[in-house]
Parts: C-alpha cells; structure tokens; sequence
C-alpha cells in the first residue's frame, strides 16, 4: 500500500469545509486556557492557601478542634489512636505510649505525595484530649486535604472509643 505524502493528508483533513471546525477548536482552546490560568484563583477560595493544619490552631478551620474524651486514660486512647492509624494505612515513625505520641507518614492516594502527621495524647483531670497536625511536605498548599486527612482520623477515633 502506497503511503501519502503529509502535505496531502493534511490538506485532505484541512478542507474548505473544516475551517469552521478549525475556529471552533481554537476557541474552545483558547476558553480552557483562560479557565486553567484562572484555576488558582478559584482554588484559593475553595481551599485555603495552606500545608499544615493542626487541631485548634488553624483559624482557617475552627471546625477542627481538638478531641476530649471525658473519664479515658491516655493509654486507652492511645491504643485507640493506634489502631486508627492501622487502619488509615499510615506508615508509623514513632509510637510512644508513655508521652502519648505517635508520628505517622500518610500518602496521599493519588499523587503518592507524603505528608507528616503527629497524634499527641494529653490528660487533663479525667480527660483524654487528643490533638492532631498533619503537615504537607510538598507544595504551598495541600488543596484541603490535611483538613480531611484530620476529620477522618477524629470520626474513626470516635467510633473505637467506649461512649
């Protein structure tokens, strides 16, 4: 089978009758890179410009607090707290039950991105109060996910400890 120069390929797809597409295909494209230059901007008040957040300490999420778990020792919420990080598949760097400190790595599922995460365990009176940071390694902010990364280790926590 004889192959066609490119000239005459293109030629053939580029007809009288495909500039319109043309037109088309260029406006679309100059539309999407309007709507990407424009992205950050959006991002920005969707997600704060942020990569560490921390329970009571982030003025950006004052929904994120730390927990407190009346009439619990700081063992049995440690034990707690550990096996939550079990579950989350984190990789653990250091788990103290006596200082009730754990540090933890979470990747982030897509991108495969690292980020740091301590779990403190504290006691006040008969109060268990456990308090969390999770910390981007990467890039100025971390699109909300450490806020997440957070909210879903506090629900589980909850969920393993006796009511």
């Amino acid at each position: 089978m004889d192959e066609l120069p490119l000239d005459v390929v293109f030629s053939k797809i580029i007809d009288k009758g495909s500039s319109m597409n043309l037109n088309k295909l260029f406006s679309l494209l100059i539309v999407a890179i309007i709507l990407l230059a424009m992205s950050p901007l959006v991002l920005v008040r969707i997600w704060p410009l942020l990569n560490d957040v921390s329970t009571g300490q982030t003025p950006q999420y004052p929904d994120i607090q730390p927990q407190r778990f009346e009439g619990l020792t700081t063992g049995v919420a440690f034990d707690a707290a550990m096996g939550v990080v079990t579950a989350m598949e984190w990789e653990v760097r250091e788990a103290n039950r006596d200082q009730g400190l754990i540090e933890a790595v979470a990747t982030v599922p897509v991108f495969r991105f690292r980020d740091d995460v301590t779990i403190s365990i504290t006691q006040e009176g008969t109060v268990a109060v456990v308090n969390l940071r999770s910390r981007s390694r990467v890039g100025k902010s971390d699109l909300g996910e450490n806020a997440r990364r957070i909210r879903r280790f506090q629900a589980a926590l909850t969920a393993r400890l006796p009511r």
